[in-house]
């Protein structure tokens, strides 16, 4: 099976990542809550904005912009995740500036182009088969000097190095994964092909070795990793300065559409 066909597919299934997925909970909360931390701190946000969250998952997010008063859409692959979403939406009282549906980040032809001030990719570029395809169609939708927020595992991070040898033997053994890492070159040439000027990036966690909730045991090597963790994002819940950015965990990033003429 293809990559990108493996990838929608097992997306797609009931009881796959709705199981594991879950950053709001467990014991590394802490380093995914920095990544609205980033987001509240680093975006001025306008209440009259028109946000569209793909991959919305639980609905994080696309929940955070709808409280701020923003009119959110949220596009999601798992049904399983969809419902949370909604729940997620209801409890907090915030449905009404949260509107769902199923589909997929590569195909947004039910919105016209420049509809949007703010989209929002986060934790979605590393199960993304064709990454320049989503990004093309984020721009189509995105109004010029909109903002594009996004996250990524760096390959050159202590995470995405372990990461990626983990993922080499799951192939090894026949196993198709599911997620990738980039460089943060990649990243650049990827967002100016698709018209995006990188505006900020930020790094979470670059003493984190396992940000994958699926991956936590409850063993003493994993606890005190999780405990240097927790200290280090206490201290520095993300960093600013380029080296640490780029080499945290996760980086989150944020972008400016912009057009030919510029």
């Amino acid at each position: 099976m293809p990559l990108d066909d493996h990838v929608h597919e097992y997306f797609r299934r009931p009881n796959t990542v709705s199981l594991w997925w879950d950053p709001a909970e467990g014991p590394l909360a802490f380093h995914y809550d920095a990544e609205l931390t980033v987001l509240r701190n680093e975006v001025q946000i306008d209440p009259a904005w028109q946000v569209l969250d793909l991959g919305t998952g639980r609905g994080r997010f696309g929940a955070f912009f709808a409280s701020q008063g923003c009119r959110v859409t949220g596009i999601e692959l798992n049904a399983d995740m969809l419902e949370a979403a909604r729940n997620n939406a209801r409890l907090q009282g915030i449905e009404d500036h949260f509107d769902l549906h199923q589909g997929s980040a590569e195909d947004l032809s039910q919105f016209t182009s420049s509809t949007f001030q703010f989209v929002a990719c986060m934790e979605l570029f590393d199960h993304l088969p064709d990454l320049q395809s989503v990004l093309a169609e984020a721009r189509r939708v995105l109004c010029n000097e909109g903002w594009f927020a996004f996250t990524y595992v760096p390959s050159a991070s202590l995470y995405g190095f372990v990461g990626n040898l983990y993922r080499r033997l799951r192939r090894h053994a026949g196993s198709q994964g599911i997620s990738r890492t980039y460089s943060n070159r990649e990243i650049r040439r990827a967002l100016t092909a698709a018209q995006f000027e990188l505006d900020r990036s930020f790094g979470l966690g670059v003493l984190c070795v396992s940000a994958q909730t699926r991956l936590f045991q409850s063993n003493a090597l994993v606890r005190a990793a999780t405990a240097v963790s927790r200290a280090e994002a206490r201290r520095w819940p993300y960093y600013r300065r380029p080296w640490l950015a780029r080499h945290g965990a996760h980086v989150v990033g944020l972008a400016r559409a912009v057009s030919d003429a510029q």
